[in-house]
């Protein structure tokens, strides 16, 4: 199965946002700082206002949690596209011819030629726009649905689902 497309920014900030929402390490770092560290400045200056008598620090420490939280937020719901932003991303941003077989996944572009066994995938991440196939931890084939139409993307993930799980059986 063939699949010819080119990726835009938005392509590239999805799989910004896929690899972040599956990265075990970012989510820990990311809930400590969401909601621990918030509260941890709520707690201590809630018992200086305790131990000052100085009731304004309680308003300080709502205002200093609150703050930490939104910017905290803030700051992990735009980190996708901004990564997205900074760098050049030549290799990415042109025409991908992918070609989809039992034995694994080619890619052509103007730049590069590559061919992945299935062993060699290290993730297959589908939703409901994109698939992504992952050659490492961090690097990913993008196929975007609006590329190729609602049935042949329908078809298209489940041949590569049926190709990556067989591989992953036989492993």
């Amino acid at each position: 199965m063939q699949v010819v497309y080119e990726n835009n920014l938005d392509d590239l900030i999805a799989l910004n946002t896929d690899l972040l929402s599956n990265n075990i390490q970012f989510k820990k770092i990311r809930l400590w700082r969401l909601y621990a560290s918030p509260l941890f400045l709520l707690f201590s200056f809630s018992f200086f206002a305790y131990v000052t008598n100085h009731p304004s620090f309680y308003w300080g420490a709502v205002a200093g949690a609150l703050l930490s939280f939104f910017l905290t937020f803030y700051a992990y719901k735009n980190y996708p596209k901004k990564a997205a932003k900074q760098t050049e991303q030549k290799e990415v941003l042109c025409q991908h011819i992918i070609t989809v077989t039992a034995g694994g996944v080619r890619e052509n572009t103007e730049n590069s030629e590559g061919y992945h066994k299935w062993q060699a995938i290290n993730n297959v991440s589908i939703n409901d726009d994109y698939v992504f196939i992952y050659t490492t931890g961090v690097t990913a084939h993008v196929i975007p649905k609006r590329v190729l139409g609602e049935n042949y993307f329908i078809k298209f993930k489940q041949q590569v689902r049926v190709y990556y799980q067989h591989e992953a059986a036989t492993a």
